[in-house]
């Protein structure tokens, strides 16, 4: 699978891969002249599926590709998850530097010399709340075409932290069960691409995995 490339899915209509990675395939509608049906719309927050699904329900019908104007928009070359760490969770104050960032994370035992960069100059970042939804985005910018990952992390740090109850060290998803409520918990910290928003790629803070996993893995369930 590329980006660019249509299938034909089981669950109907064709779709064009934006992009990709092990986990997960995240994709748009076209219409009948294989063109996006979303591409006139700057803010965006794409359909996605895993990877293993969406190839077993799919069949390629075309590989035209992605336009040049398409790639400069939607990024399909940066990741769709980076720095996700499941020894910790988000902190509830905010870091003045970032030695005092270091220490924090010395003593939550992760090693931020681990942490990736992001190459890209601009990036919208959506905090969370503790229930998965979202809140105010805040726009990141740098002057070299890449965020170093320790000041990256650090930023994001600095803007999920007005949003952690320290009673409550984990994101939570509840659904309705065969015995009542459902609820998941999701430890950890990591960004997770969500769509592009003034047509700038925008990443959301979560947990260790993604919503998309938290979805289809049992094993968070606790009660």
């Amino acid at each position: 699978m590329i980006p660019g490339y249509t299938y034909k899915t089981s669950w109907g209509g064709h779709c064009k891969i934006l992009m990709l990675d092990d986990k997960e395939v995240f994709l748009q509608a076209v219409d009948d002249k294989n063109e996006l049906i979303y591409a006139k719309y700057k803010t965006q927050i794409y359909a996605r599926t895993d990877t293993e699904s969406f190839t077993n329900n799919s069949s390629l019908i075309a590989t035209t590709g992605l336009t040049k104007q398409e790639e400069c928009i939607h990024r399909p070359d940066l990741p769709l998850r980076l720095n996700c760490f499941k020894e910790s969770f988000w902190s509830v104050n905010k870091f003045q530097t970032l030695d005092d960032f270091k220490i924090f994370l010395g003593r939550q035992l992760v090693d931020y010399e681990k942490f990736d960069d992001l190459h890209a100059d601009k990036v919208v970042i959506i905090p969370h709340g503790q229930q998965s939804a979202g809140k105010t985005p805040v726009l990141l910018e740098n002057t070299c075409g890449v965020f170093d990952g320790l000041e990256l992390m650090f930023n994001c740090f600095n803007i999920q932290y007005q949003y952690v109850n320290p009673a409550k060290p984990y994101f939570s998803r509840f659904r309705l069960a065969k015995s009542g409520r459902e609820e998941k918990r999701l430890t950890g910290f990591g960004l997770y691409r969500l769509g592009i928003k003034g047509n700038i790629p925008s990443f959301y803070l979560g947990g260790q995995m993604s919503l998309g996993e938290l979805e289809s893995d049992k094993s968070l369930i606790v009660s």
